[in-house]
Parts: C-alpha cells; sequence; structure tokens
C-alpha cells in the first residue's frame, strides 16, 4: 500500500511462537490518504501482522474520517491487499446516508464498496441528497 500509516496501542505484546504478529488493546491507527484524509480506526484490541502490515480490529471498533463514522464489531485493515473489511453489526453514518448492514468491504485502489447481509435479510441505507 501506499497509505502511510500509525499504530498505536496502551499495551502491546509479542509471543515468542508469533514474533511478526502485535497483540494490542485500546488499538489506534491513523491512516493518511492519498487524497489528504486522515482516517482514524480505534479498537478495545486487536492484531498488527508487522510482516504484511495488515491489522484486524475487535471489540468497540469506530473509523472515521472526520465525516464519516463507521461502528462496528470488527475491522479488518489489509495492507497486503489494499482492503478493508468490516463486519459484525455495522453502522454507516454521515451527513447525508445512513447504513446497517452485516458487513461492508472497501477496496482502496477502485474505491467501491460491496456490502451484504449474512443471511437473506435486506441491507438498510438512507440516501438523502
Amino acid at each position: 500500500t501506499d497509505k502511510v500509516f500509525v499504530v498505536k496501542s496502551e499495551e502491546a505484546t509479542i509471543l515468542k511462537e508469533e514474533p511478526d504478529i502485535v497483540y494490542m488493546t485500546n488499538m489506534n491507527v491513523k491512516i493518511h490518504m492519498t487524497d489528504g484524509r486522515i482516517v482514524v480506526i480505534t479498537s478495545d484490541s486487536g492484531r498488527y501482522d508487522k510482516s504484511t502490515y495488515d491489522c484486524f480490529f475487535e471489540n468497540n471498533v469506530k473509523a472515521t474520517d472526520g465525516e464519516t463514522v463507521i461502528l462496528a464489531k470488527n475491522i479488518d485493515l489489509l495492507a497486503s491487499e489494499d482492503t478493508m473489511s468490516v463486519y459484525n453489526n455495522v453502522t454507516l453514518t454521515s451527513k447525508e446516508n445512513s447504513l446497517l448492514a452485516d458487513k461492508v468491504e472497501y477496496d482502496f485502489e477502485t474505491n467501491y464498496y460491496q456490502i451484504s447481509m449474512f443471511n437473506d435479510k435486506k441491507v438498510k441505507i438512507k440516501l438523502i441528497k
């Protein structure tokens, strides 16, 4: 990925058996997007893979760029694939839109979203123009 990001946490643990994985509490990642936006993702716990730069956020996850707020139980930020998967009780809100879904996948390269539910339920989206 060509985006600059900083990973911080309140506490970090590295196990001898998994030297590339950093287990974190109160995880905080700040991503500097190429369009000038800064995205901040926080969670109660998570993992950071030092070899791939992938981040896995768990529990009380919040992502925001200052205008849009995403809340969920999990976010997988895969620098190795330039994608982000947000899943388990996803709520996205902004000035113009709101969304409730089970899973949202975002491709940083194409800027496309894929929104889905784990079963046959419909995705709830409110667009205001």
